[in-house]
């Protein structure tokens, strides 16, 4: 029995996934098997996988499935891992060499933890944006996360399986499609202990296409989901500072969209509906009057 299960869900991939699965194959640790699932691609995606793990002898498989987007994928690799813990690694990641290695290491030496995550690089084009410093753990990791923002990200997380079945893995509501990484952290921040290692150990693949179809898409989602949390919290009757605190983190959520259409030039009549709604929901913040004079000044 591996000790790791990587699980990669994978969609029309042919094209890139072995540069993934190069990083996989050149992990110094190897006490692991790989769970990619083909999450109803319409190339050769499971041709590809399969080939590469027969050619290097790496232990695991390749199950093709209809399409259940990337919920469904991840959940169809958990339930097919063997292993205790299980690496999250998508389709166009990448790993540094002793991603797994580092993560043995520091499970050893801290046995309470249940989840871990490291830090990444975001790159476009083989250049680097920028270095995501996932974390920091807290107290109340569920209201950090729910009230400041994700904290982690899928190709950094090592996870014990027992954990993720624990919470019912990743919901597949449609409605919840790019956030039901973020949703899952903060269930299993209700059931995990959790370390973050300030250490960069992959990369994380930007490629921008549709901006403003995908910006509103994903942000849509975002506040089905916060009002979904919302509601399980605080109930139907919120007093007036859990009010005015959902309300702050919604004027979040906006001032973001907003940002992003802006700084794309994209999509005018959603940029004026979410600079309304932020400060609508939420005047008070000073970053939101900033975010709307930036704007305007736009």
């Amino acid at each position: 029995m591996p000790r790791f299960s990587i699980v990669i869900p994978a969609y029309n991939a042919a094209a890139f996934i072995e540069e993934t699965l190069k990083t996989v194959a050149a992990q110094t640790c190897r006490d692991f098997e790989v769970v990619v699932v083909d999450d109803g691609s319409q190339d050769d995606t499971k041709g590809v996988v399969d080939r590469f793990l027969a050619k290097h002898g790496l232990q695991g498989q390749c199950i093709k499935q209809a399409n259940k987007k990337i919920a469904g994928a991840r959940n169809t690799g958990v339930r097919a891992a063997q292993g205790e813990w299980i690496a999250f690694l998508d389709h166009d990641d990448a790993w540094f060499s002793n991603k797994l290695e580092r993560a043995a290491q520091e499970l050893e030496a801290h046995p309470d933890v249940d989840l871990l995550c490291h830090d990444e690089n975001v790159t476009e084009g083989g250049k680097l944006l920028r270095v995501c410093r996932n974390g920091p753990a807290c107290a109340d990791m569920y209201d950090r996360l729910l009230f400041k923002g994700n904290a982690l990200s899928p190709s950094c997380v090592v996870v014990k399986k027992a954990k993720v079945l624990e919470v019912g893995g990743f919901r597949e509501d449609e409605k919840f499609n790019t956030v039901e990484d973020y949703d899952l952290w903060m269930r299993l921040s209700k059931v995990c202990r959790l370390r973050f290692l300030p250490e960069i150990l992959g990369d994380y693949h930007f490629e921008e296409r549709g901006a403003s179809r995908r910006i509103v898409y994903h942000h849509t989602n975002l506040e089905l989901l916060l009002r979904d949390h919302f509601q399980t919290l605080y109930g139907d009757a919120p007093s007036l500072g859990q009010r005015l605190r959902m309300r702050r983190r919604l004027a979040s959520v906006y001032r973001s969209a907003l940002g992003l259409l802006s700084n794309y030039n994209e999509a005018p009549e959603e940029q004026r509906r979410y600079a309304k709604l932020m400060l609508e929901t939420f005047p008070f913040d000073p970053k939101n009057a900033v975010k709307a004079l930036l704007w305007v000044l736009r």
